[in-house]
């Protein structure tokens, strides 16, 4: 199932993105990078997986983390998610949004800096 990226309070769609999908990003703070593998389905968005290059502000690593290479790899216990707000800031790095190999900045795709953005399973079929 795809996921739909828009501006939020908002309906408009502004990108679909054929699910499942990583989502990375630079720790604003620490300068780490993380990235999340999301997929997408009728109870919404299931986060699959995390790496993380660090620890820092608001990344908490399970006692069953998998140490690899720098970083950490895990399978979060997070039920399904209605919708992922990203804050979207120019005074942060942004994110990527990435699958089928290749990585895009989400602000450049979409048009959008300093609005936040959601991200939700996209209803029906294009």
């Amino acid at each position: 199932m795809d996921i739909c990226i828009a501006i939020a309070l908002s309906s408009s769609v502004l990108l679909r993105v054929p699910g499942p999908l990583t989502l990375a990003w630079t720790h604003s703070v620490e300068h780490f990078a993380i990235e999340e593998d999301w997929s997408a389905g009728a109870d919404g968005l299931q986060l699959r997986e995390v790496r993380t290059e660090g620890l820092g502000a608001g990344v908490d690593i399970p006692a069953d983390a998998q140490r690899v290479g720098r970083g950490w790899r895990f399978r979060p216990a997070l039920p399904p998610q209605r919708q992922l707000v990203l804050a979207n800031s120019r005074f942060a790095p942004g994110y990527r949004v990435c699958g089928s190999g290749r990585g895009e900045g989400v602000a450049e795709r979409v048009g959008v800096r300093d609005r936040a953005l959601v991200l939700t399973a996209c209803p029906g079929e294009p």
